[in-house]
Formats: C-alpha cells, sequence, structure tokens
C-alpha cells in the first residue's frame, strides 16, 4: 500500500536524512518509518483494528504525520480534525465517522471532554511515547492492498457543513506520481508548509514527501514564524495561500531574512492576486507554481509551473490554473453536461485514479456531485487549446442579473485594483427588479468614499456588473485556507 511503501522507499534510499521537522523535534527517514512502525504496534495492542476510524486533533507537528502513517500501516483510516471547529462540530464529525478513538495535542483534547470514543491519547503524553516502543509478541500488521480506504478528509465547509471524503492509497500514489512527474523535485528539496494538515491540502505534503523532501511543519500561521522557518532550514519550497503570501509581503521582518535558498512558492486554494504575485516576484526572485485541487478529487490535480507563469512586463487580469497532471483528465460542461467549445466557460469535471471513493456514509451528497464517473468541481472555467485551466468563479457565487451572468471575482479584482482597496468579497443579494444584483464588502484605508470606487469601478465594469451597494468592514471573513466565506458574508 502506498503510504507504507512511500516510508519503506525513503528510509531504504535517503535513511539519514531529515524528513520531518517542527519547532519541538526532528526525526530522518530512518526514525520515521520506526516510530511509524512501533506506533501502529502499540494501538494494535490497545485494540485499534483494520478499517477503525482514528480522529486526529492537533496543530500541525510530527507526531501528527507519525500518526497518519501508522494508522495507514495498521490498515486503520485517519480522520483529520479543524481544530478551530466547535465542541458540537467536533462531536458531529466523531459520530457521522464512527470514530473509535481521538489522538491529540492535551490542550485541544481538554475542550472535547465528552466525545464519544473509547480511547483518548495525547501526544505530549507518556503513553504516545511509549506506543512506538511496542513489543513482537503484538498482532502482526496486515499487508493491505492499494485500493484500501486510508483517510476521511473533510471539505473546507465554506457553504455548509464538512463533508466526510473518502481516500484510499490508490488516490494517495496517483496524485502523487503525475504531479511529482510535472513538478520534477530535486532530491535535496525542503519544503515549508503552511497549511493545516486537516484537509485535502495535506496532500501536497505527502506528495512531496513520497520524493524524499525534508518537510518542516509549523503551529498555525505567523508570517514571522514562516519566515523563520525558510531561513533557519534553508528551505528550497514554501506551500500556502495567497492570504498568507500577502500577509509574508507585509511582514517588518521579509526585509532582513534571508529567503536566498527559496527556488518556488507553492500556491493554492484561492486564486493568486496579480499585484502579490508580481510584488512576490521581485522581492523574493524565486519560481511560482500554482496548486489547483479540490479534496473530492483527490488533492492537486492541476498545475502551473515557473516556466509557464506570466512574466512581470506582461501580466494578464487572472492567471490561469494551469494543465492538468498525467493520469487524470478534465472537461468543462454546460448546464445540460454537454461538453462546452475550448474556451466557452463551463464547470470543470475531474475524472481519474485519483478521485474520492466517495463521501463517507452519504449516498446521496454523492450522486450530486458525480456525472457519469466524473467529479463535478463547483468551479466554473474554460479550457484554452492548449490545454490550460482558467478559472472564473465558483457555480455557487454565479450572480445572475436579469439573465445575465455577472462574476463576484471579476468585481473583486476590479475593487482590489484601487489603490486603497485592500480586500474585497461580492455576494448576490435578492432584488425584485433584476432577480440578483451583487453586494461588495471592501476592507479600504480610512477616508476612502463609497463616491471614489463607483468611479473607480465605472471604468473598469459593464454596467450590470456594478455593485447595487458598497458596504466597508474591518476584515474579509476567511477559513483556514484563507477562501472567503460567502455564506457568512450572506446572512
Amino acid at each position: 500500500m502506498w503510504l507504507t511503501q512511500l516510508v519503506e522507499r525513503n528510509r531504504q534510499c535517503f535513511p539519514d536524512r531529515t524528513a520531518l521537522v517542527d519547532e519541538r523535534r526532528s526525526v530522518t527517514w530512518s526514525e520515521f518509518r520506526d516510530r511509524t512502525v512501533g506506533i501502529a504496534r502499540g494501538l494494535a495492542g490497545l485494540g485499534i483494528e483494520r478499517g477503525d476510524r482514528v480522529a486526529v486533533l492537533s496543530l500541525d507537528r510530527v507526531e501528527v504525520m507519525e500518526t497518519y502513517f501508522a494508522l495507514a500501516r495498521l490498515g486503520a483510516l485517519f480522520v483529520p480534525l479543524n481544530h478551530s471547529l466547535t465542541p458540537a462540530e467536533v462531536t458531529g464529525i466523531v459520530e457521522r465517522t464512527g470514530a473509535v478513538a481521538v489522538i491529540g495535542e492535551a490542550a485541544l483534547l481538554e475542550r472535547h471532554p465528552d466525545l464519544p470514543v473509547r480511547l483518548r491519547i495525547a501526544v505530549e503524553s507518556e503513553e504516545f511515547a511509549t506506543l512506538g516502543a511496542g513489543g513482537t509478541e503484538l498482532p502482526e500488521l496486515p499487508d493491505l492492498p492499494d485500493d484500501a480506504l486510508a483517510a476521511i478528509l473533510h471539505t473546507s465547509a465554506t457553504t455548509g457543513q464538512a463533508k466526510g471524503v473518502t481516500v484510499d492509497h490508490t488516490s494517495f500514489r496517483a496524485i502523487a506520481l503525475g504531479w511529482l512527474a510535472v513538478a520534477r523535485p530535486t532530491d535535496d528539496m525542503v519544503l515549508v508548509n503552511c497549511c493545516p494538515l486537516y484537509h485535502g491540502s495535506v496532500v501536497v505534503s505527502l506528495t512531496y514527501m513520497a520524493a524524499g523532501a525534508t518537510l518542516v511543519l509549523i503551529p498555525g500561521f505567523k508570517p514571522q514564524t514562516a519566515l523563520a522557518a525558510v531561513e533557519a532550514h534553508r528551505a528550497t519550497h514554501i506551500w500556502l495561500v495567497p492570504q498568507m503570501l500577502r500577509f509574508m509581503l507585509q511582514a517588518k521582518a521579509m526585509g532582513s531574512t534571508d529567503l536566498s535558498t527559496l527556488r518556488e512558492v507553492l500556491y493554492g486554494a484561492a486564486p493568486m492576486p496579480v499585484e502579490i504575485y508580481a510584488e512576490a516576484t521581485e522581492r523574493l526572485g524565486c519560481g511560482f507554481r500554482q496548486v489547483y485541487g479540490m479534496t473530492e478529487v483527490g488533492g492537486p490535480f492541476v498545475t502551473l509551473g515557473p516556466d509557464e507563469h506570466p512574466a512581470l512586463d506582461d501580466l494578464p487580469e487572472v492567471i490561469p490554473g494551469g494543465r492538468v497532471i498525467p493520469g487524470m483528465s478534465v472537461r468543462a460542461l454546460d448546464g445540460q453536461d454537454e461538453d462546452v467549445r475550448p474556451g466557452d466557460v463551463g464547470e470543470i469535471c475531474v475524472r481519474g485514479p485519483g478521485v474520492m471513493r466517495g463521501y463517507w456514509d452519504n449516498d446521496e451528497a454523492t450522486a450530486e456531485i458525480t456525472v457519469d464517473g466524473w467529479i463535478r468541481t463547483g468551479d466554473l472555467g474554460r479550457i484554452d487549446r492548449d490545454g490550460r485551466i482558467h478559472l472564473v468563479d465558483r457555480t455557487k457565487d454565479l450572480i445572475i442579473r436579469a439573465g445575465q451572468n455577472v462574476y463576484p471575482t471579476e468585481i473583486e479584482r476590479a475593487l482590489r485594483s484601487h489603490p486603497a482597496v485592500r480586500d474585497a468579497a461580492v455576494v448576490g443579494v435578492p432584488d425584485e427588479d433584476y432577480g440578483e444584483v451583487p453586494l461588495a464588502y471592501v476592507v479600504a484605508e480610512d477616508g476612502t468614499g463609497r463616491s471614489d470606487l463607483v468611479r473607480h469601478l465605472a471604468d473598469q465594469l459593464a454596467p450590470y456588473k456594478r455593485p447595487r451597494r458598497i458596504e466597508f468592514i474591518d476584515e474579509v471573513p476567511r477559513n483556514p485556507a484563507g477562501k472567503i466565506l460567502k455564506k457568512l458574508l450572506r446572512t
């Protein structure tokens, strides 16, 4: 099975190379292999069996990956939990997945004292430390096929209740091999991971671990922490969302931190604003790789490499998403589930060995997102004649004003192009005359007036695209993945 083979291969090829490092400790590939085997045997001794679900509740740290790989070796499923969820939300996920145990940081476990599980293990405890010393008298570990389930990864839930996405080893392998065939990382790669390990973004880290990379974990993103990690570990790559990059560029330490080892910035989860890309390119002097993915399709399935990113003297309004990785297929469908012409806008759909097995215990939701074996992404986009995907907006965010399509992202880009606007979000609201009209929320410098923005938009957008109202707010609400919480704005 893939995750176990990954560790065994890297232990054989790079035994003394650092596999994982965080603020507390580091492990070589040889040590990581031994720890995962020991933890798997120790959990088996506590009654964890193949097919059991085990919740993991922690900030990013070495023990999280040790737990994931130990459970995968044992044949149990790891169920990462978003540590920012309420007790009711966490309890709901544990109940729906039928998790029999929870492993996590003591402080986070204390917030959820009533989880319906039979085992609670804190990663800081002596109990967890001694799990890795499981003796030979414990049951032999199963030899599992690649189509065995490995994890239940939950969606980021920007529009409703998080859904559990079932992922098998075949999916992890397909995405890793397809991605690495395009990205072609070198053996000396050191990746600073700024994204949480509790949803689909973890697949990016797993993919580069498959290539033998050293993974640097930080417990919650802070600009100064990320910058320090790059300098301290001589990182070659960093994985983040555009909003994180914006904060790093604004940080005081940006100018005094040695970032000369950086070769590539990987970014995803949200479109990269062109102005951030331009500033980062000038200041960092490294390449950029776009990561377009979705938990339901196995994670990252489209990429735009450094050689395909635009030159600073020829910047487009929107940076393309990129081309699909080998092994996966994409198409754009219209409202009747027919292929649109090249260059026309349709819903991006995906098929291949990387896609999920389905939503956990939710056949109805699985059927809704599937069309003839293709997974609907919910993203509107066009595929040009060179195979590049150009994302336009989310299908759920599309505003239909008197029969005309209005894309919120286009209005957001126009607003952000005003020098006084720091951030913006646009949603559709009901209107008696037109059915639906755009409402803009703007974060701007003090003294910025609505009339200034109205005049600015008049030069940027056709009349039917302009917001009916503009509201000033202190901050655009986003989830930890950097995605705008438009459901919250609508309410």
